[in-house]
């Protein structure tokens, strides 16, 4: 019997000491995640929500978004020739060769964009059409400009002032009264008055594309 009594004694205490253990993990398990929440709704916290992962990064990858991506939509409209006026300022000469900067203006309330080359057609004293070749240089890059109200791009000329193949036999070049302007990706043009003298080698012209500024001539 006293066996028998021992052995019921250790079973009971076997029981018991389960009990508590499965009690002590699970106070641990609710403990646990009872912590998580805490940490956001806590004092101090007020009510504002945690920030969603990555947000930052979105923001710092924005600021440095290059220029031309993104929605176009959010962009400027291109300019177009009523939104332009246009000018020439003229460079330092050198022998045989003459420089001016076509300067087109942002004469429009709001801001547009422009890139690449201008059309050129050299007029006399009637309008009449004098021969005109324009050649692009490209050693510069053409690049997407914004110009703000006001804002400048202007892109260089170069022309020469000794005759040949192509010029008068007299050895008279033309000597403009005024130049059409047709801005990149318009059809319609704007005069500017030429006082930049005789151009020869054929009417030959050659053009960088639009760069920012308003001259002189680079």
């Amino acid at each position: 019997m006293a066996d028998h009594h021992a052995r019921s004694v250790l079973a009971a205490l076997a029981i018991g000491a389960a009990v508590t253990l499965s009690g002590c993990a699970g106070g641990s398990a609710s403990s646990s995640s009872s912590d998580s929440p805490a940490s956001v709704d806590g004092p101090g916290s007020g009510s504002a929500a945690p920030q969603k992962p990555g947000s930052q990064n979105a923001e710092d990858d924005g600021a440095r978004r290059p220029e031309g991506s993104g929605d176009s939509q959010s962009r400027p409209p291109w300019c177009t020739t009523k939104a332009l006026s246009v000018s020439l300022v003229p460079g330092q000469p050198a022998a045989g060769n003459r420089y001016a900067a076509l300067v087109l203006t942002n004469s429009s309330p709001a801001a547009c964009r422009t890139q690449g080359w201008p059309g050129l057609q050299l007029t006399g004293e009637d309008g009449g059409k004098i021969p005109t070749e324009v050649v692009r240089d490209d050693s510069t890059p053409s690049r997407q400009l914004t110009l703000s109200p006001g804002g400048k791009a202007s892109a260089r000329l170069h022309w020469t002032v000794v005759p040949g193949e192509g010029d008068p036999s007299d050895g008279k070049c033309p000597d403009p009264e005024a130049v059409r302007v047709i801005p990149p990706d318009q059809r319609t043009a704007k005069s500017a008055q030429w006082k930049l003298g005789e151009v020869c080698g054929a009417g030959e012209l050659d053009v960088r594309p639009l760069l920012p500024g308003g001259g002189p001539p680079r």
